[in-house]
């Protein structure tokens, strides 16, 4: 069976990485104290996004200095209009925004991503513990969240025009109108063949990044 993370690599190569900022999230419980645990797990969310290669993570003082400047304190709940604004002073695409409260000896984290531009959520997750094992809770929601920033990027690399059709330092005729052909199949509404034709092409060129591009789409 064909490996395609090699050709999802390519894929992000080709295209900037998209920027997120983790925002503070919002303390939804009654626990005096507890609010003060947002800073804690942005800095740890940042921390473990930032092995995400295929995205770039705000820096946490960064997102400090935006609120600080719009006047926002620990205890806002900031609303979708506030949280855009800070989105887009960050020069982030998109937001990892969320709530966390503690119930009868139970901490639950819920986070969603957010694209900036157009307040759509892309994807929500969510879990729960008990206190004493935070730090699992946080890495899973670190795990998850990587997981759907990695597949959002992806989505925007396929929507981006490659920097160049001429990626490969060489390419031959015979690989060009094997490349041709794959175009022929998705004209024809045929992917199989179009992937087929297309695992062939990259096998023969890795290099050729608009064909690894085109089989990237197909393969999602």
């Amino acid at each position: 069976m064909t490996s395609f993370a090699p050709l999802l690599a390519l894929a992000l190569a080709a295209a900037p990485k998209p920027t997120v900022a983790v925002l503070y999230f919002d303390y939804e419980g009654k626990t005096e104290g507890m609010q003060m645990l947002q800073k804690g797990l942005a800095q740890m969310l940042i921390t473990d996004l930032t092995a995400n290669d295929s995205v770039r993570i705000v820096e946490r003082a960064r997102l400090q200095e935006i609120l600080d400047e719009l006047k926002l304190n620990q205890t806002t709940k900031v609303d979708p209009k506030t949280a855009a604004k800070v989105g887009k002073l960050l020069g982030a695409q998109y937001m990892v925004m969320g709530g966390y409260f503690d119930l009868l000896g139970s901490l639950r984290v819920d986070a969603r991503v957010v694209e900036t531009e157009t307040g759509k959520i892309v994807k929500s997750t969510g879990s729960a513990s008990k206190p004493d094992d935070f730090m699992d809770l946080e890495q899973k929601i670190a795990r998850e969240l990587s997981t759907i920033l990695t597949s959002a990027a992806l989505e925007k690399a396929a929507e981006a025009p490659p920097p160049s059709t001429k990626t490969a330092t060489k390419l031959s005729a015979k690989t060009a109108l094997r490349y041709s052909k794959a175009l022929d199949a998705m004209d024809k509404k045929d992917p199989q063949s179009a992937k087929k034709e297309l695992e062939a092409v990259v096998k023969e060129q890795p290099d050729f990044l608009l064909a690894s591009l085109d089989l990237a789409r197909l393969s999602k």
